[in-house]
């Protein structure tokens, strides 16, 4: 039994060095912190599985392929079972018959060398086999196929030694000539992540004059204005961000021009809608991957655009930015332009998710879930920046907080609308997030806004650490703070989650904005004027008294005058693994209470947003005329638009 403990435990760092390895190979980022929870894990469970499995068959071959064996369980494994688990031992059961032949131990070889050689043969062989069916073949991972390519694997990689055993008969020396084969392959091809924040301390040799303002700018990404008790949400899901907001200016009809992170942030950046700036999608695969290794569907902000970052620091700001986003706030995608100090780091990013992970997430489905920094962890970066910032000059601070972004599983003690609905624990293990247009149950549909919920909480809660901690450090009364979001969410409404090429109903477009302007006498109350992101910039650069870049589209956010316009262009992924539905472009445009969405296809659809909030009732074949007239509007605006972008480029 001690023999098979110590094999088991030599197993369990077996599989936390290879997942490990081929993480950091893949630029995945595990944070020590969560390095040693699965290191323990594995050890834990290999140890346990060993001492048992080390009573029944020994040692050498049988014992290494039954370790390998739970190792694939591990990722089978699947509650209440009985279904993909069955079949994974049936098949592996039939595997390992066919691997004691091909691993069959020679006369006198140390039967816990042997042991450990099969192990990481087959720990080895299942990885890898996994990180080659990538994104573009993920159809093959079903809950069949899943277990098949786990039992054989182990196999293929038996098979290769059995190969290598023909010119190089010691075990000993085969596996070392195998563990620097691996090693080297490693190093020859590993991209690691680059995760130091970028630092370009580059600004204005005059500080500007004082009492200029700082500006802090804080972005709830996929946060939906009407889930906001500040917008007349049942819920207090927002008590932080209701308390600033009767210390600012209030817009209740805020819309963002896009549904998604890049094209939002980039126009929230620049001033200008997705067709003016550039990063936006792209209509088809880019070559390269993203820093979560999905094929690039994306243009990046092009570098001739000013961004508000430069624009401030031209003015003499020290600038800095904290995304917890990493997947499209990443630095590759052009959205760090001007500033001093880029922080885009992942909190978690596996490339190669551990088996252990996967197997302990049946039981604690928050385990290792989010893979984002929390938003007190962006604020603890945040307010450290901003203390050791050289005085003398106002600072321009950006936070991004993410946790109403998907996966929707709030924790304790934010999970106070979700802990008690019926069937909980059971959807808490359910994947609900899908691209597909589905029918969901109104008790699916409860647990993902209650989730959500719990998700704005928390974030709120986040916003008013921050907002105290500028206040105590006395950087609160003379700044401009503006908070907002980049677009909302599909919580079930229409058939959908999530938001990126979803149709751009009220959900995605209707965003919070809340700004507080510098100095004891500034604006305060309620706007019902239509603003948009856009907005942001003119109205910041005028507080700091800097000049408008040329090409900005937004106004003043006191001022606006031009037409609320959103638009989303073609996912070429959405297309490829859910057809049609997908394969449109969107262009929207409002006029007063109503809401035109027109699409690439020749769709048009008409709604009241006064009395049809909901967006049930298109009028678009009742009022032709109206739809018409409202389509040439957005052609034109959109012609324009695109037309002035061509100019400058």
């Amino acid at each position: 039994m001690l023999r098979g403990c110590v094999a088991g435990l030599a197993t369990g760092a077996v599989w936390w060095a290879v997942e490990a390895t081929l993480n950091w190979t893949a630029g995945g980022l595990v944070p020590a912190r969560v390095a040693a929870q699965v290191a323990g894990l594995d050890l834990a469970i290999g140890g346990v599985a060993g001492a048992g499995l080390g009573l029944v068959l020994g040692g050498g071959v049988p014992l290494g392929l039954a370790l390998a064996v739970v190792y694939g369980f591990l990722r089978v494994f699947q509650p209440p079972g009985l279904g993909g688990e069955a079949l994974f031992l049936v098949l592996a059961a039939a595997a390992v018959a066919v691997g004691a032949r091909l691993a069959a131990a020679g006369v006198g070889e140390r039967p816990s060398l042997v042991t450990g050689h099969v192990v990481l043969l087959a720990t080895a062989a299942v990885a890898l086999g996994e990180v080659a069916l990538d994104d573009r073949h993920l159809a093959l991972l079903t809950e069949r196929s899943l277990p098949a390519v786990l039992a054989a694997m182990p196999l293929v990689g038996l098979a290769a030694d059995r190969v290598l055993g023909l010119l190089v008969a010691r075990r000993g020396l085969r596996l070392g000539l195998e563990v620097a084969a691996g090693a080297l392959a490693a190093a020859l091809v590993a991209h690691p992540l680059a995760s130091a924040p970028l630092e370009d301390p580059i600004t204005t040799a005059v500080p500007p004059p004082a009492g200029t303002p700082d500006v802090v700018l804080v972005s709830f990404d996929t946060t939906r204005a009407d889930h906001l008790s500040t917008y007349g949400y049942a819920r207090d899901t927002s008590p932080n961000l209701t308390a600033f907001a009767a210390d600012a200016l209030l817009f209740t009809q805020a819309r963002s021009p896009a549904a998604w992170t890049l094209p939002a942030h980039a126009s929230l950046f620049t001033g200008m809608y997705p067709s003016r700036h550039g990063a936006h999608l792209a209509g088809g695969f880019l070559p390269g991957r993203s820093i979560d290794g999905h094929r690039r569907v994306a243009f990046p902000l092009p570098e001739e655009r000013t961004t508000l970052a430069e624009a401030l620091r031209d003015r003499g700001y020290r600038t800095a930015a904290f995304a917890a986003n990493f997947s499209y706030l990443y630095r590759s995608f052009g959205v760090a332009q001007g500033f001093s100090h880029y922080d885009d780091a992942p909190g978690l990013l596996f490339h190669v998710r551990p088996h252990v992970v996967h197997f302990v997430q049946r039981f604690a489905p928050g385990f290792c879930l989010k893979p984002f920094r929390s938003a007190r962890e962006i604020n603890a970066a945040a307010l450290a920046w901003l203390d050791g910032a050289p005085a003398g000059r106002p600072a321009f601070l950006f936070v991004n907080y993410m946790e109403p972004h998907e996966p929707w599983l709030a924790e304790p003690p934010y999970d106070r609308w979700s802990r008690g609905l019926a069937g909980a624990a059971r959807l808490a293990r359910t994947n609900l997030y899908t691209h597909a247009v589905h029918d969901f149950t109104d008790a699916e549909r409860d647990f993902i806004a209650a989730n959500y919920d719990g998700e704005l909480l928390k974030a709120d809660a986040a916003l008013g650490e921050l907002l105290a901690a500028l206040r105590a450090r006395g950087r609160y009364e003379n700044a401009l703070v503006v908070v907002t979001a980049d677009h909302g969410e599909f919580l079930g409404e229409h058939g959908q989650v999530g938001h990126i090429g979803r149709m751009l109903y009220e959900p995605l477009l209707h965003v919070p904005l809340v700004v507080k302007f510098p100095g004891a006498n500034r604006p305060r109350g309620r706007r019902d004027d239509r603003v948009q992101l856009i907005d942001v910039l003119p109205t910041v650069l005028g507080a700091a008294g800097a000049p408008i870049p040329a090409g900005v589209q937004g106004e003043p956010l006191l001022e606006v005058t031009h037409a609320t316009v959103a638009e989303e262009d073609i996912n070429p992924w959405l297309v490829a693994q859910y057809g049609p539905t997908y394969d449109r472009a969107i262009r929207v445009l409002y006029d007063g209470p109503y809401k035109l969405i027109t699409t690439s296809r020749g769709e048009r659809l008409l709604f009241d947003l006064e009395r049809d909030p909901e967006e049930t009732d298109d009028l678009a074949a009742r009022d032709p005329a109206r739809t018409e007239a409202l389509a040439r509007r957005l052609d034109s605006a959109m012609s324009g638009m695109l037309l002035a972008a061509a100019g400058k480029n």
